[in-house]
């Protein structure tokens, strides 16, 4: 027989602290790749550091299996004739022998391509991140309440800003192994 209640919540990571915790962990997983790619965006783009340009001398591969590293150096030469070229470290997807555009951080030790498939590079992992974000106004509006449900307008822009954000991604995979 129904008597018209529901049941009591029993407490745990069921209710509202499980959902907490979810949602901070989704929050992290999202700005994690933002937090991270964020210096090299701003590198790659002539944001700071020094541009000039960057031959790979060697890369070295070492581990095996899922251990595999790829190190790669070579040598940065300023723009500005005045500055002498330094040895810095570049991609692990650089090969041995290519020279392209660069941007050199301030402390000397690294250069990212500044090019069109090096920016693109280094968009990908925040793309990625903001793939994991792009649903969070939709769970937002569900858990909000059940009388408001998102319109098609608002569906139709997340969805976009999905396919958009995953565009970017692989766009910026692609640059990577260009």
């Amino acid at each position: 027989m129904a008597t018209g209640r529901k049941p009591a919540d029993s407490g745990g990571l069921g209710g509202g602290l499980g959902l907490l915790i979810a949602g901070g962990l989704w929050l992290c997983l999202g700005l994690a790749p933002l937090w991270y790619g964020w210096p090299d965006i701003r590198l790659a783009f002539g944001l700071t550091g020094q541009p000039g340009t960057a031959v790979v001398e060697k890369c070295v591969t070492t581990g095996s299996g899922k251990q595999t590293r790829t190190d790669c150096r070579g040598w940065f030469t300023p723009n500005e004739p005045s500055l002498s070229p330094q040895y810095v470290q570049l991609p692990p997807e650089s090969e041995e022998g290519e020279e392209f555009r660069a941007q050199m951080r301030r402390d000397g030790e690294w250069a990212r391509p500044s090019d069109t498939a090096g920016r693109f590079a280094t968009l990908a992992l925040p793309a990625f991140g903001l793939l994991v974000l792009s649903p969070v106004p939709l769970v937002l509006v569900f858990l909000l309440g059940e009388e408001r449900r998102p319109g098609k307008v608002f569906v139709r822009l997340t969805i976009a800003a999905a396919v958009a954000a995953t565009v970017l991604c692989v766009a910026g995979m692609i640059g990577a192994e260009i």
